[in-house]
């Protein structure tokens, strides 16, 4: 299905949906309609090969009824009025209302349709210039230093277009992610390492800047990770780079305060709202508005306004991020965190935008009075247990820092471990820089979708090892 076919098509079902909302709610308390295309390109060079792959969109509708309790789906990918309109019916059949049942949190009326201002519209790039900046690319990262083996340049481009219609909305969105990273292999001829650079956007092709400075430092830490040496286990002074202080918003307070993960008694969080868990220093954000983000977006998947949300204010735990089932039923505020991966997954509580905010200190005020500690600059995979409020974070590359200077000694593979609240109430200085950067998020081991973390340099004492 083309994007022109789509755009056709939800053009006619933005007028014929609310008249079947309509006559599925003589029935049953909710009905509503989602219809989801997701498109993806992926372009890939190395020294020896070049690869283009356009994936098939794909393209479905999720009908879905609230009967009182609990939310019935149906999923399809036929568009036909008759289609839609038979599995409605037989999806109210199935439901049955239950009286006094608790009633969902619908918003206020609202109605348009959204997308990203753009210079160049990703979509009206040709494949070849694309390509052909992969290649410059990765011409320009060999030629930095003769001990690369390899590099790998990929491009990823995601459209997301969707229409959402129930009683109170009629909105759609179109939107374009674009993700670019340089995977450096560097070898002293004995042991080889790796580095990677990264950049991402949402809206236009112009966004998208993998810069010459980047992939510079990519090939001096691969080539400096080649002597690096393990860490001692202990307790240390750290200040994290802003992509490891998205690690840590991400896997310490982003799943764990995942709001059907109260529902579900999953999560400790739920035990600490409106309580302290973090220094009075910290505040912390899930942010979909952020202009320009590879995890924002203009409506969730069930129709709900992007807005920002405090989790922490002040080292307060203030709310959790939901969709609309589990924040009705848990009587929380809802926000705009209703996401499905596909048309053929359910709409689960998820971040998007999920960072620390800034704060008043400086780098070099930061690693002034550093007697012994390590900036912890690049990470590898995370992961956290909601319910026991652990966490671990994998670190590609530690500094060593001595009275306040960078020593030269480069550490690898390090696990920064410890409980949550410890690790974010150790947090005594916060940075005023900012920056995010992308990845693809999981619930649990599936469920994939979109987002971005960060913040600014922190200084907390981390447990290493």
């Amino acid at each position: 299905m083309t994007a022109t076919y789509f755009q056709e098509t939800t053009a006619t079902l933005r007028e014929f949906l609310p008249n079947l909302i309509e006559e599925m709610e003589r029935r049953v308390p909710y009905a509503s309609v989602v219809v989801l295309s997701t498109s993806k390109t992926h372009i890939g060079v190395d020294l020896n090969k070049e690869s283009i792959e356009p994936n098939e969109p794909i393209v479905g509708a999720v009908i879905t009824v609230y009967d009182g309790q609990r939310l019935w789906e149906y999923g399809t990918h036929d568009f036909s009025r008759d289609n839609l309109y038979r599995r409605a019916m037989q999806l109210v059949e199935q439901a049955l209302p239950v009286k006094n049942g608790l009633a969902l949190q619908l918003g206020e009326k609202r109605e348009g349709h959204f997308t990203s201002q753009a210079v160049r519209r990703p979509e009206d790039v040709s494949l070849l210039e694309k390509l052909e900046l992969c290649k410059e690319r990765l011409a320009f990262t060999k030629s930095l230093d003769p001990r690369l083996s390899n590099a790998i340049v990929n491009y990823t481009e995601i459209r997301e277009q969707k229409l959402f219609v129930d009683r109170n909305t009629r909105v759609s969105q179109d939107l374009t992610r674009l993700a670019m990273n340089s995977l450096l292999f560097a070898t002293d001829g004995a042991t080889q390492e790796w580095d990677m650079a990264f950049a991402s956007a949402s809206g236009g092709f112009e966004r998208l800047h993998l810069r010459d400075e980047q992939l510079v430092l990519a090939k001096d830490n691969a080539i400096q990770l080649l002597n690096a040496e393990r860490i001692a286990p202990g307790l240390y002074d750290c200040i994290t780079t802003p992509a490891i202080s998205g690690l840590i918003a991400h896997e310490a307070f982003g799943h764990g305060t995942e709001v059907d993960m109260f529902l579900k008694d999953r999560a400790k969080g739920r035990e600490y709202l409106n309580r302290q868990v973090a220094a009075t220093c910290v505040s912390m954000y899930d942010d979909p508005t952020v202009e320009g983000a590879y995890g924002s977006h203009f409506i969730d998947d069930q129709g709900h306004q992007a807005t920002r949300t405090t989790i922490i204010e002040n080292g307060i735990l203030k709310q959790g991020i939901g969709d609309l089932y589990s924040t009705s039923l848990m009587q929380l505020p809802r926000t705009s965190n209703g996401r499905r991966e596909s048309y053929l997954r359910k709409a689960y509580s998820r971040m998007t935008n999920t960072y620390f905010g800034q704060g008043a200190h400086t780098l070099d005020e930061m690693m002034a009075d550093v007697q012994q500690g390590v900036y912890l600059e690049s990470g590898e995979s995370g992961m956290e247990d909601p319910k026991g409020w652990g966490i671990q974070c994998t670190v590609h590359l530690g500094r060593e820092i001595k009275a306040g200077k960078f020593t030269g000694k480069i550490y690898k593979s390090l696990g920064l471990t410890g409980y949550v609240p410890d690790l974010l109430q150790s947090i005594s200085m916060v940075g005023n820089d900012f920056h995010l950067g992308a990845g693809t998020c999981g619930k649990g081991h599936k469920e994939w979708v979109p987002v971005t973390d960060g913040g600014p340099h922190l200084r907390l004492k981390g447990r290493l090892g």
